[in-house]
């Protein structure tokens, strides 16, 4: 008997050991995790911005974090300011490590919407086109717009026979989502209206698309 309670003791400890060293393994791999996760979020992400003259042609504008002069630099003689830089207008395109955006069309005062629609009194909507391309080699899921009247947060608008929202879309690598299209319902007689979009998940960076 006194060598059966010795086994079990033994036994019992053995088990306590082993738990003991499977629960520091498992936190240390949470660390590596959270580590190597809060050093992606850092990332610079070497943003690219390529906007259309006049004259056809192409002005090409690389840099690390949009709207950061200390970083900027220009592919042309020609420098751009800050706010031509977060600005993005029609006809350009923005591009990351993982994501290339064309900014197609936008139309500051959308008729075509639905006769049911409830339209706040002073307000009219919005539509903004864009083509996505996933220039990675893998998976890309697109995040959401936010859109700002003379800063001040809209709401989206959804009573629109296409609506073809591109957010939490996931696009395979080298593939595209065309005309992924936005509204939004904003002030008649707001001044500037903005639509930021969320670089990634874990960057803080942001791309501002003027809606002219």
């Amino acid at each position: 008997m006194e060598n059966e309670k010795t086994n079990e003791v033994q036994v019992s400890g053995d088990t306590k050991k082993k738990k003991s060293k499977k629960k520091w393994i498992i936190i240390a791999v949470i660390a590596v995790l959270f580590i190597a996760i809060m050093g992606s979020s850092g990332e610079d992400s070497n943003t690219t911005v390529e906007t259309p003259d006049t004259n056809g042609t192409t002005t090409t504008q690389a840099s690390d974090l949009i709207g950061d002069t200390s970083k900027k630099e220009t592919t042309t003689e020609e420098k751009t300011t800050v706010d031509e830089t977060k600005e993005i207008r029609v006809g350009s395109t923005v591009k990351n490590d993982h994501i290339s955006i064309f900014y197609k069309s936008c139309n500051d005062n959308f008729k075509k919407y639905s006769q049911y629609a409830d339209l706040k009194k002073g307000y009219k909507v919005i539509q903004v086109v864009f083509d996505f391309e996933n220039i990675s080699e893998v998976d890309q899921t697109l995040n959401g717009f936010t859109c700002y009247a003379d800063g001040v947060k809209c709401e989206e608008f959804y009573f629109v026979d296409d609506y073809s929202s591109p957010v939490l879309e996931t696009i395979s690598a080298g593939r595209k989502f065309l005309d992924a299209t936005v509204y939004y319902e904003v002030p008649k007689d707001a001044e500037l209206i903005e639509l930021e979009y969320e670089a990634g998940f874990w960057s803080s960076e942001k791309y501002i698309f003027v809606v002219d």
